[in-house]
């Protein structure tokens, strides 16, 4: 626990129903916060006391108490350049309504002659579900790169200009469909227009502050490069950086961060360096999951796997040897039996003390999920995908899609989750995400989570992936003050309600959001 100093101000916080997710004490009264810490946590007559005749008193008038949220896998700086550069393309049901958004976009942004950028459609919206074409971003602009990204980001799509100055040597036919997947997408976007270091810090400030007000206190932040990362230190030396930022590092960048001297768990408690991020599969949405078997809706098509597990094990071994967590984006089944596989070789006879994680693990087998367990391997999971991934069991199959984002299997089984919303794929809102765990589709009722489940896996869950169940997690003496302070308790209300729960305040190291 922290010693606190004896003349700092403290605030006490009395009459709610404080779900402090300390299996000491369960529910309490009373919080009272000093220098950005629990000083206290109980009753309202033994919190008052601890607290002092001089503190101040908020009287929280029975309003419902939890842990502040950890967003586990999050792009939150590209969210927030999105929200300035890109058109929104998400829940387009139609090509011709996804290019009247982007038209839109030039339109809002002058018609200017730049690049003309959009995310977030599923074809599997659209009469009929197919991408759009080549063509059909033609139509849009044809003297400027018009370019679409699928709302999983594991494929775009360009125009005829789009795919004339991409140099790069695409695969057959691309060029004629203008689709293109996986690594391919980084081609085609190369050479788009830059953000100033002035448009990346607007960036984290308008994402990091839509995620405080919504109670989101701490992101695993998946970085596109290290320049990002370099912003989020220059606003956190301005102490400017409205939540904690568990900075996730592309695996491609992984010499530049061990010359620089980066390591899993260097920094502090508002950023810290997490993981390296590595690819071993793509999307469900763009069929380039690997999967073990064909997928039901496209027979003689298993998905794609990015790296064999031979070279992922040699990839985690030397991230590894220079103190660094790896996170591995596995969707597909066989994905995650390759990633568990080499977690589990690079460990040889160690136990998992930098905790490799895995990010997303769709489609499970009963095989990975005991190894899982075995060697506490964490994983962020994303409940909102359920729901709108809606065509996964076209993709797999009723048999398979008993083992389709399997969260209570998990947990029961005592592997690590933690929730995450995987924003910009999905919408930057933990109450859609807890709703989600808790109503599932009909054929998958049997994982859904209650509301105490999933607030567990997300306060107490990210916690533990990011190393910091020791400061976070729960409302504890001696942890950070992070809570999120709700008019309505969240876990006595029908389902739906939850879906227009907003928070009355947040604290964030004791700092009021």
């Amino acid at each position: 626990m922290k010693l606190f100093r004896a003349d700092a101000p403290v605030t006490a916080y009395v009459n709610g129903r404080v779900h402090t997710f300390d299996q000491d004490t369960p529910l309490a009264a009373a919080f009272a916060e000093k220098l950005g810490r629990f000083l206290a946590v109980g009753s309202n007559g033994y919190v008052r006391q601890r607290a002092g005749a001089g503190a101040k008193v908020v009287d929280l008038g029975g309003a419902t108490v939890v842990p502040g949220f950890a967003d586990a896998h999050v792009h939150l700086v590209d969210y927030g350049l999105m929200l300035r550069s890109t058109a929104d393309l998400v829940g387009c049901s139609s090509v011709a309504e996804m290019r009247q958004r982007l038209r839109d976009h030039m339109a809002k942004n002058g018609n200017s002659s730049g690049w003309v950028l959009g995310h977030g459609f599923d074809q599997e919206l659209f009469d009929p579900p197919v991408f759009p074409t080549r063509e059909d971003l033609d139509a849009v602009a044809n003297d400027r790169p018009v370019i679409v990204s699928r709302i999983c980001g594991h494929a775009a799509v360009g125009n005829t200009f789009a795919m004339q100055r991409c140099k790069a040597d695409l695969p057959e036919g691309a060029r004629e469909t203008g689709l293109v997947t996986e690594d391919d997408t980084g081609a085609l976007f190369a050479g788009a227009p830059e953000p100033s270091d002035a448009e990346i810090d607007a960036a984290i400030l308008e994402a990091g502050g839509m995620a405080a007000s919504l109670g989101i206190t701490s992101v695993h932040c998946l970085l596109s490069d290290l320049r990002q990362l370099d912003r989020l230190y220059a606003l956190h030396d301005d102490k400017r950086l409205p939540i904690r930022f568990y900075a996730q590092i592309p695996y491609s960048r992984f010499p530049e961060a061990v010359e620089r001297g980066l390591r899993t768990g260097w920094g502090d408690e508002w950023l810290r360096i997490g993981a390296l991020k590595i690819f071993v599969d793509g999307s469900m949405g763009a069929r380039t999951a690997a999967m073990i078997e064909d997928f039901s809706d496209d027979p003689g098509n298993r998905g794609m796997l990015l790296i064999d597990q031979a070279a992922l094990t040699d990839q985690i071994k030397k991230a590894q040897a220079a103190g660094f967590q790896t996170a591995t984006h596995a969707i597909g089944d066989r994905a995650v039996e390759v990633t568990v596989n080499a977690i589990d070789s690079a460990l040889a006879h160690q136990s998992n003390t930098l905790r490799h994680r895995v990010e997303h693990a769709s489609q499970m087998t009963r095989r990975a999920l005991v190894k899982m367990a075995n060697r506490t391997i964490p994983v962020s999971v994303q409940p909102q995908f359920v729901q709108t991934d809606f065509w996964t069991i076209q993709r797999v199959g009723p048999e398979r899609y008993r083992w389709s984002y399997p969260f209570k299997t998990m947990i029961a089984a005592g592997v690590p989750c933690a929730m995450s919303s995987d924003c910009y794929v999905e919408r930057l809102d933990p109450y859609e995400l807890i709703y989600r765990a808790w109503e599932r589709d009909e054929h998958s009722k049997q994982e859904s989570l209650s509301p105490e489940e999933t607030i567990r896996a997300y306060s107490g869950g990210g916690a533990f992936a990011s190393h910091q169940e020791h400061d976070l997690g729960s409302i504890s003496e001696g942890k950070l003050a992070d809570v999120v302070v709700l008019p309505r308790p969240i876990f006595d209300i029908p389902p739906a309600e939850i879906l227009d729960l907003r928070p009355e305040f947040v604290l964030t190291g004791g700092q009021r959001r």
